[in-house]
């Protein structure tokens, strides 16, 4: 039986990150093992498999073995939805935090507040946290025993850096990968660099499911002067950087990387500028 796995996409920041290109391309190197069968929660056309509405009321959450969590504050903003969730993760089901989700639930700047999200996925973008310029860095493994992480090398990428993201309620989690966030790299925000390795990649528990918590993979709809080729797949393009993706949701299902062990990041993605109406 293939991993059920429940792609939840919303638009994060209402024109921002451009989840749509990133699902697309997700959800091809994900197909590549034939290990998952994916549902993608999405309201229009094209992208989703079934509405948010028809998703609740038909409570087809409750057959997932695991959630990618790429909707933040399009839904889950109130209790009854956000209780859906933290239950579905506490009782074993998986939970994958992508790229754009960090800020989301953020009450101190006028969200609608989650601490079981938070808990979830214990790295946040808060207050103290920013990040370089869009550009070329290195990512380091940090533990080449996890089952995620085993026989990965050292790789370079072209992404951000979050630098000091913020764990509200101090839960427990294992750092997999880091970056060093360069001092002499200036945010367009004009905020530095930190010095030091900040985490990437970690994974944690909430109850009984197993977390993932990803903040690589960076896509923008336009370019912005941020950084040159933020607006394509760029970010999307080292392999291992789509293997420990892939691996990561076959982890936080199951605990295991048996059926994605052997998939190789060779997947084509069109590395273009999307608009929601396109589909990869």
């Amino acid at each position: 039986m293939k991993i059920r796995l429940h792609y939840l996409l919303g638009d994060v920041h209402f024109g921002g990150h451009d989840v749509y290109r990133v699902a697309s391309a997700a959800k091809k190197l994900l197909a590549e093992t034939n290990a998952f069968d994916i549902l993608t929660v999405y309201d229009e056309p094209g992208l989703g498999d079934i509405t948010w509405d028809d998703y609740f009321a038909e409570k087809i959450y409750s057959h997932a073995d695991a959630f990618i969590f790429n909707c933040g504050n399009y839904r889950f903003n109130i209790p009854s939805e956000q209780e859906i969730l933290e239950k579905a993760v506490s009782g074993g089901a998986g939970f994958i935090l992508m790229h754009g989700d960090h800020p989301c639930y953020w009450k101190e700047v006028g969200m609608s507040a989650w601490p079981g999200f938070e808990r979830m996925a214990g790295f946040l973008w808060r207050e103290k946290t920013t990040h370089g310029d869009y550009g070329s860095f290195r990512i380091s493994v940090e533990n080449h025993n996890h089952p995620i992480m085993r026989g990965l090398p050292d790789f370079d990428t072209k992404d951000e850096v979050f630098c000091t993201m913020e764990n509200p309620h101090n839960v427990p989690f294992e750092v997999l990968a880091s970056a060093y966030s360069n001092p002499q790299v200036i945010s367009r925000h004009g905020a530095a660099g930190t010095g030091r390795q900040e985490p990437v990649a970690i994974t944690g528990n909430y109850g009984k499911g197993r977390t993932f918590n990803l903040s690589l993979g960076h896509v923008w709809p336009f370019y912005t002067g941020h950084g040159l080729g933020e607006n394509t797949l760029a970010a999307w393009s080292a392999k291992p950087l789509r293997i420990m993706f892939v691996r990561a949701c076959e982890w936080a299902a199951t605990g295991e990387v048996a059926r994605t062990q052997n998939f190789n990041g060779e997947v084509r993605l069109r590395v273009t500028v999307h608009t929601p109406a396109q589909n990869e």
